[in-house]
């Protein structure tokens, strides 16, 4: 009978892997079997904690409130108990007591995993301030270990200007404005919006770079997007260095 309890703890752990953004920005990084795993690990945490907290209820808690003329229910483990007495004939008083806390543990598990995003959505905010500093946050840890995607992203919060090469030989020169939405397959390396100042392209032989466009006369609300596999370098650009370099 205790095998019934494999379904909520799967079932929690992809819901706080999908709804918690501690563990949602990272799931893109989890694939196949430690996929199931990592949904596994964190249902069996929703899991151990329900069960701990339903088991001290039922304990210390009482049956029933009574509250001026009305008897209320307040004991869960007592509640189900009853009602599964009224609607079913148990032979023995074991086999009722364990499907009571079955019932009770794979309910209270699911319940508990939205909790546990919702609490930590709630401390996340509290601690960044807002909704988009919490996300920021979030995004800083996950892309820290890139390079490149910690790159585009300083150049995303502090709108500071970069060089980027791309595959093609084309070169940008700009702030990154937006970075892509991560999703359960894919992270933020999908595509980057680029608000470009200049652009140009590497010579074929030297890979010298040579600007032709100027964007400083166009509509500043121009954005390019840009694939970021198509990134192949990517550097700070300082205007005066670059000055300085080609007088």
């Amino acid at each position: 009978m205790f095998l019934l309890l494999i379904l909520p703890i799967l079932v929690s752990g992809f819901i706080v892997c999908n709804t918690n953004p501690v563990y949602f920005y990272k799931l893109h990084r989890y694939e196949g079997q430690y996929l199931y795993l990592k949904s596994a690990h964190l249902g069996l945490v929703s899991l151990t904690v329900f069960s701990l907290i339903a088991f001290l209820l039922s304990k210390f808690l009482p049956p029933v409130w009574h509250i001026c003329k009305w008897d209320i229910p307040v004991n869960v483990i007592s509640l189900t108990r009853s009602l599964l007495l009224e609607a079913s004939t148990f032979q023995k008083i074991e086999d009722l007591n364990l499907f009571t806390w079955i019932i009770v543990i794979s309910l209270g598990t699911i319940l508990y995993a939205y909790f546990w995003s919702s609490v930590s959505k709630i401390r996340l905010r509290f601690k960044a301030g807002s909704l988009e500093k919490s996300k920021i946050l979030l995004v800083s840890k996950v892309l820290n270990d890139s390079p490149l995607d910690k790159l585009l992203f300083e150049s995303y919060i502090n709108s500071r200007p970069l060089l980027l090469t791309l595959d093609t030989r084309k070169v940008y020169v700009g702030t990154i404005s937006s970075l892509g939405e991560p999703n359960e397959s894919e992270g933020m390396d999908q595509e980057i919006s680029i608000i470009p100042v200049i652009s140009g392209y590497r010579d074929k032989d030297s890979l010298k770079v040579e600007f032709i466009t100027h964007y400083d006369i166009v509509d500043s609300d121009l954005n390019i997007v840009i694939r970021q596999d198509q990134v192949i370098t990517a550097s700070w650009f300082d205007f005066d260095i670059y000055k300085k370099l080609n007088p």
